[in-house]
């Protein structure tokens, strides 16, 4: 690059003769900062920066406190105000410029937060700031970004958060022609919807189990508004409070012949609806059961016919013998963080679980037409029978990713009043403790790690990637780089076809000879 600038210098009519499409992938790397002042050297670089400056947008909405805090300041968080005004002119800017029609014409993605408290201002709130309506005219953020939502043409992908989704933002929705995901958390829909969208993904997540929104549930008009058979590729239903009335409604909506992703929850007692609706998806290829769902079987047999070309399935391991007898899944997640018995509810998902049952699980999955070649279990007690049973069961693994259990599984068949001991007795195979804590090393990533060195726990021969995490948290290994280089490199040596290996937050990737490591952020996890 430095030679490349030396040349423009030079030359200027040279910085022209190069494709955009060069100049796009160099400035992509930048940061906003830099490219805002990169965009003021030239017109071409301006115009170059501005397709990528504005191709993605995240507007943090001020609620209810901090906007009477703009007119009626009650703290000294100076910047938090001043991010509030800011906002509120942009808006206003956006909405009425004629010239910001080329700018929003360039969004492709826009993304819609919250900060302060999620409850915003009624009309008559509104009016006790009459006096600042000549200064700040749109008092009400959500507002403004709805009434200007549809003059983005371009955008294809709309996600928000925390907002009350009334009839007016569902109709903005509507009026916007290439809008093809949706992503809607924390929201409350209270519209019925006009007519269909033809979104491809929709993904409704609310996890509040307690205190549900005081609305009623998604009614027949607006599930097919959200969801349109023709087009709908990707669906993802994960609010606790509706999806049962979700999955009522999208049975009764008809065939989704074009659906191949589903991830979704489960309530109690709606175990028939999921099968019902899963027998009009016959394009669907993965497959995802959310750990918040409740464990049972379908009443009624499910047929090899309906989704025949499953070949990814995530879920609690009592549902395998269904889902992949004769159907050609190669990718399996058992999700074991649940109960093994048909009692389980919502609000009770942990419960009973021992390496029998993991045996079973990895038994049961040998019924698919493929070899599974990519395998998690969450959680996992990494003993030496239960790493055997995985290589016996599955010696074609090419990709293994273990969530470890920090702390001892109680319920592993042993006696319940001294646990601790019997599973240290269990588990120790002639290993020292090495944990200042007390915990034994297989409770630990390191000791995972070295156990495989060592040669005590076993690895499929033909494993390409190796993904070691604790159990609902991702941490970076406290090994330092070269002991952990060492253990690396003794591994490697004993299973060559593995090139990479994530510990925690830690990933070691092979080129050639040569092992590299680098810490991930949680956003590559």
């Amino acid at each position: 690059m430095g030679q490349l600038f030396g040349t423009l210098q030079e030359s200027k009519p040279y910085a022209q003769s190069l494709p955009l499409e060069l100049w796009q992938h160099c400035w992509s790397f930048l940061a906003v900062e830099d490219l805002l002042a990169v965009s003021s050297t030239c017109l071409l670089f301006r115009c170059i920066c501005k397709d990528i400056l504005f191709r993605h947008i995240t507007t943090t909405i001020p609620y209810k406190r901090t906007v009477r805090h703009i007119f009626q300041p009650r703290h000294d968080d100076v910047a938090r105000i001043g991010r509030a005004r800011r906002l509120i002119l942009r808006l206003h800017a956006l909405q009425n410029d004629s010239d910001a029609r080329e700018v929003l014409r360039l969004v492709d993605t826009w993304s819609i937060k919250s900060f302060g408290s999620p409850a915003p201002l009624e009309e008559d709130e509104i009016m006790q700031y009459r006096d600042e309506k000549d200064h700040f005219p749109f008092v009400q953020p959500y507002r403004s970004i709805f009434l200007i939502l549809p003059s983005c043409t371009n955008l294809r992908l709309l996600s928000v958060s925390d907002i009350h989704m009334g009839h007016e933002r569902w109709f903005a929705l509507e009026k916007m022609p290439r809008l093809e995901c949706l992503t809607m958390e924390r929201c409350v829909m209270s519209s019925d919807g006009s007519k269909a969208m033809k979104l491809k993904v929709v993904s409704i997540t609310h996890e509040a189990r307690r205190d549900p929104p005081d609305v009623p549930p998604p009614t027949t008009q607006l599930i097919s508004s959200l969801f349109n058979p023709r087009h709908l590729e990707r669906l993802t239903l994960l609010d606790l409070t509706f999806s049962d009335s979700f999955l009522q409604g999208l049975v009764g909506v008809g065939r989704f012949e074009n659906l191949k992703h589903l991830s979704v929850v489960v309530p109690n007692a709606h175990m028939d609806t999921l099968f019902a609706f899963l027998s009009g998806t016959p394009s669907l290829s993965s497959l995802t059961i959310s750990n918040f769902s409740a464990i049972a079987t379908p009443n009624q047999p499910f047929l090899q016919s309906n989704v025949p070309n499953l070949i990814a399935y995530d879920g609690f391991p009592t549902l395998v013998p269904i889902f992949l007898p004769g159907r050609p899944v190669s990718t399996v997640r058992l999700r074991m963080n649940h109960r093994t018995d048909p009692e389980a509810t919502l609000g009770d998902p942990f419960g009973v679980y021992d390496n029998n049952v993991i045996c079973k699980a990895l038994n049961d999955c040998s019924a698919s037409k493929r070899a599974i070649h990519d395998l998690m279990i969450s959680p996992f007690h990494p003993t030496p029978d239960s790493m055997q049973d995985i290589v016996r069961i599955h010696p074609d693994l090419r990709h293994l990713r273990l969530e470890i259990l920090r702390t001892p599984n109680l319920n592993m068949g042993v006696d319940v009043e001294e646990p601790m001991s019997i599973i240290m007795d269990m588990l120790s195979d002639g290993m020292d403790m090495r944990d200042g804590n007390g915990l034994h090393p297989l409770f630990l990533i390191s000791g995972v790690l070295s156990s495989i060195a060592d040669g005590h726990l076993t690895l499929p021969v033909k494993l390409e990637t190796l993904q070691l995490h604790y159990y609902q948290k991702a941490e970076t290994v406290c090994d330092n780089e070269a002991k952990q280089r060492l253990i690396i490199l003794k591994i490697s040596a004993a299973y060559p076809a593995l090139y990479e290996i994530h510990l925690g937050t830690t990933r070691w990737w092979r080129q050639g000879e040569r092992w590299s490591r680098e810490v991930l952020t949680r956003s590559h996890l």
